[in-house]
């Protein structure tokens, strides 16, 4: 039976960091808050390590970097399930990237459970367990916690080890365990809070629907959220919503007074960010006049968007039937975001499955290299 421990005080923490070193794989997951502010809260840090289970305190414990020494080691495999989250939370309360990582949503897609599988889904999948998911919305930051919560929190690790051993079984039986360790470690590489500003309006939902020069500017407001998100430490919609960001990218100008009019707007969330919103708008819109923009997309002639389309439709094609072979989600043999980087990336130059790279641009080889001519318009 699984041993569970709750550590709350520095000398308990690092009595468990001397056990657990040289353990071949840690277990992880966190619990934290994320609704006004742009950096999550960590709560609790849940860790199961040789045989144990340990809950760690994050709002007790002010000093976590003595877990850098177990979760930044090269010699242990860090297994976390969706890490996504977990990752930049880990890294700014210990100090350290984690890795090597095996994700084990990753995993089990990879093994034809499904893209994006709960983790109460895959230990059901996996082993029949049926987990308790009552304390999903909880309050990890108000102490003390009760039997539910730390019993809620230490499932969500206690099984984690097995159903890692279990699917790399089954990879390595497909011969696509390389395929999810590629993708841990890209995974396990973009730990930061949010993406760079410059790469900011990717997450703007609606903005590919709308005009070349209202999506420059909407690109510059963009860049703006994120970098003042992350100064105040409050979350992107409470500072500027989506809607609201594209609606103020088709004005020509806009005052105060008419912010009311807008999508999105709340006078109670937005009225103190209001000011900040106009001067944004109007340095996007003078990089944009003055062509000083370096976030402003390049506008395709007619020709080079339908080569651009005809060479998308017949990649997607490809990426289908390759899918369909493997009895894999399409965006597991290639996401649209993937095809997109690579193909700007490659603009037509040299071999597209080598700007798509890795396991990818293998799986897919000179079939992809043979659409090439598509895009001369042959």
């Amino acid at each position: 039976m699984t041993r569970i421990i709750s550590i709350d005080g520095p000398d308990q923490l690092a009595a468990a960091v001397a056990r657990w070193q040289g353990a071949p794989s840690v277990a992880l997951d966190t619990e934290f808050m994320r609704e006004r502010t742009f950096r999550a809260k960590l709560g609790l840090v849940q860790v199961a390590v040789a045989g144990e289970v340990a809950l760690v305190d994050a709002v007790r414990i002010s000093d976590l970097s003595p877990l850098g020494t177990i979760f930044g080691g090269a010699g242990s495999r860090k297994i976390l399930h969706s890490g996504s989250e977990d990752l930049p939370v880990l890294r700014r309360a210990t100090g350290v990237s984690l890795g090597p990582l095996f994700d084990t949503q990753i995993a089990a897609a990879f093994a034809g459970l499904g893209p994006s599988l709960s983790y109460a889904a895959l230990i059901a999948a996996l082993f029949g367990v049926h987990l308790d998911k009552e304390e999903t919305r909880t309050d990890w930051l108000r102490r003390p916690l009760s039997p539910e919560q730390l019993r809620y929190a230490a499932a969500d690790v206690e099984y984690l080890p097995e159903a890692a051993a279990e699917l790399e079984r089954r990879l390595v039986s497909l011969g696509r365990l390389e395929w999810a360790l590629e993708d841990s470690a890209t995974l396990a590489a973009s730990d930061a809070d949010g993406p760079a500003p410059s790469d900011a309006w990717r997450r703007v939902k609606g903005l590919d629907r709308c005009p070349p020069r209202v999506q420059a500017v909407a690109r510059g407001l963009a860049a703006w959220r994120e970098r003042e998100a992350a100064s105040l430490d409050v979350a992107r919609p409470f500072l500027l919503r989506d809607e609201t960001l594209l609606a103020l990218a088709r004005l020509d100008r806009v005052s105060l007074q008419e912010l009311d009019r807008l999508p999105g707007y709340d006078r109670r969330r937005h009225a103190s960010h209001a000011s900040g919103w106009l001067e944004a708008l109007a340095a996007a819109r003078l990089a944009v006049d003055t062509g000083a923009s370096s976030v402003e997309p390049p506008v395709p002639s007619a020709a080079d968007h339908d080569r651009r389309r005809a060479i998308e439709n017949a990649c997607g094609a490809l990426v289908a039937r390759r899918a369909a072979e493997l009895s894999l989600a399409p965006e597991l043999v290639l996401s649209r975001r993937q095809r997109d980087r690579a193909l700007d990336a490659w603009g037509g130059r040299g071999s597209l499955a080598a700007a798509i790279g890795g396991f990818r641009g293998a799986l897919l080889g000179d079939e992809l290299d043979a659409l090439a001519p598509v895009r001369a318009g042959g």
